[in-house]
């Protein structure tokens, strides 16, 4: 992130710390409990919203080298992401094209992927190499390469295209208004730390919505996060993302600098949000990405909770800045999702959104109108 930039933030940070307030929207608003339980809403999101639209799914950094490969299921299908010996991105559907098992699992690097059910094997480009008892198929192998998905990376990140028709820059994923802010994080040159992945039984975006208020600091947060951040937030919105971020309770102390000798970071922690409702979440130790795939009903999500290492961070530093946020996120978040999940399933009483929600606000709104 440009310095500019980030001075700009950090004074916007300071001056709403300084006054215990969090930037507003500009009224209450309502949102139908059913949006979070209705079988046909939720179809009609699935399609819309994941099926119709680049997916950003993983870290570039994930995948960092020639033949290494990341495998993922991303709406219960099943993909593996690789770098060829050239070090050219790819994306296929983690099948073999004999029966359909899985060629790849896990993470790792390998010259080819193998099949385990019966050895059929593949390069890292998705072409046939070898099939026990050659004899046996009268198929070419040209005919038998892996089924390539659309895929790119930007960023630092990899979007990919869940179906055919489905471009996947970052144009069309809805986040080129922050491409180059993004970038400038440089995330490909940071350290992978860890993937881990939850099954929860709420719907997908009272997940996101942890993520997008500060509100619940004080009392969900308030042995944890609020120990060390303010919930004195700001925001900014454009047509397809968001940017959000949250001080440190150590900002009061860049009112005694000049601001030349101000940190080169934001003085906290930044959230992301790309479409439709990705996390991407930058500190000084390094970078976190939630994301939430809806499952087969509407109160089951898969999330997927990944840790980058900033460079020029301790392996230390980064490492516990990601089990932190882990261990808040899957012990106090995710808990109080399933609780909401319940709670609206047998209310059936609409949401009522103050307006120091203000991105739940937004993100309601995209979500509904790509869904009308």
């Amino acid at each position: 992130m440009e310095r500019q930039t980030v001075n700009k933030l950090n004074r916007r940070l300071l001056r709403n710390f300084q006054a215990k307030k969090s930037d507003l929207a500009e009224s209450e608003v309502r949102i139908l409990s059913k949006l979070f339980y209705d079988e046909q809403h939720f179809l009609i999101e699935k399609e819309a919203l994941f099926l119709k639209t680049p997916q950003p799914i993983a870290f570039s950094s994930e995948i960092p080298e020639p033949n290494s490969y990341l495998a993922l299921e991303v709406l219960n299908i099943p993909i593996v992401l690789t770098r060829d010996h050239l070090g050219v991105l790819r994306a296929f559907i983690n099948a073999c094209i004999h029966r359909g098992g899985k060629v790849a699992e896990g993470a790792g690097n390998a010259k080819k992927l193998i099949c385990k059910f019966h050895g059929w094997s593949y390069t890292m480009d998705g072409s046939l190499i070898g099939r026990p008892q050659e004899s046996c198929f009268s198929t070419e192998k040209p005919e038998c390469s892996l089924i390539e998905m659309a895929v790119c990376e930007a960023c630092g990140i990899v979007l990919i295209g869940l179906t055919e028709d489905v471009a996947v820059s970052p144009e069309d994923a809805g986040f080129n208004e922050i491409a180059e802010e993004l970038s400038g994080f440089e995330f490909k040159h940071y350290r992978f730390i860890h993937r881990k992945e939850y099954e929860v039984a709420a719907n997908w975006k009272l997940i996101n919505n942890l993520s997008l208020e500060s509100y619940h600091f004080a009392t969900l947060h308030r042995e944890t996060v609020a120990k060390v951040l303010s919930s004195s937030s700001i925001f900014d919105t454009f047509k397809r993302c968001s940017r959000w971020a949250f001080p440190l309770l150590s900002i009061e102390r860049l009112e005694k600098l000049d601001e030349s000798d101000w940190p080169k970071t934001i003085e906290g922690s930044c959230t992301y949000t790309l479409f439709p409702g990705v996390m991407v979440i930058v500190n000084a130790s390094g970078a976190q990405m939630i994301r939430t795939d809806p499952g087969e009903k509407p109160n089951s999500t898969r999330v997927s909770y990944i840790g980058l290492a900033h460079p020029d961070a301790t392996e230390e530093a980064a490492q516990g800045a990601y089990e932190f946020g882990g261990k808040v996120f899957e012990e106090e978040d995710l808990s109080a999702a399933i609780h909401c999940q319940k709670g609206l399933e047998s209310s059936k009483q609409d949401l009522i959104v103050g307006t120091n929600e203000p991105l739940l606000q937004f993100w309601h709104r995209l979500w509904s109108d790509a869904t009308r």
